[in-house]
């Protein structure tokens, strides 16, 4: 009987479970640890001026709550389009919804990207303001992270305190 338990194995089913949980949670308060030639190949891959410093995470720091003066990015946020030094556009978002930004999910940051971008691009009327985006969007939370939801009955240009309205 390859892997079967009976009720008579509740204990050692318990002690199982016991077991996958303990590891499971070793397993994710382990720390990936990244050198110096792969923090410079990140800088020069999203191209990272040198006044930003890039540094790996303590023994005893976690990233969920950084060093004061730091905050952790994750690469795939950089890789959905945030750069650094931070646009001021979203630096202003951010801190609006009190949010750091390795709390946006990476769909989150995404959108933000592209909704700054498609604004510009479509010349709607300078640059998307932090308020006219917020007045669309609003932070989501879900599972620990934010996703970015349109605000119910929002949907582009159609914000009501937007000075640069949109008519269909």
């Amino acid at each position: 009987m390859r892997g079967s338990l009976d009720k008579r194995d509740a204990p050692a089913a318990k002690a199982l479970d016991e077991e996958l949980r303990r590891s499971a949670t070793e397993a994710s308060m382990a720390r990936s640890r990244i050198t110096a030639g792969e923090l410079e190949d990140i800088r020069l891959s999203y191209d990272i001026p040198a006044f930003v410093t890039l540094r790996d995470l303590g023994p005893e720091e976690r990233s969920d709550d950084p060093p004061e003066e730091f905050l952790t990015i994750y690469e795939p946020a950089m890789q959905q389009g945030l750069r650094l030094p931070m646009h001021q556009f979203f630096r202003e978002v951010l801190r609006d919804w009190n949010l750091a930004p390795y709390q946006i999910t990476l769909n989150g940051w995404g959108q933000m990207v592209a909704s700054y971008l498609l604004w510009v691009v479509a010349e709607v009327g300078g640059n998307l303001t932090p308020r006219e985006f917020e007045s669309i969007y609003r932070p989501c939370r879900s599972t620990g992270w934010y996703n970015i939801s349109p605000r119910p009955g929002q949907k582009w240009g159609t914000a009501t305190d937007s000075p640069n309205k949109v008519h269909n």
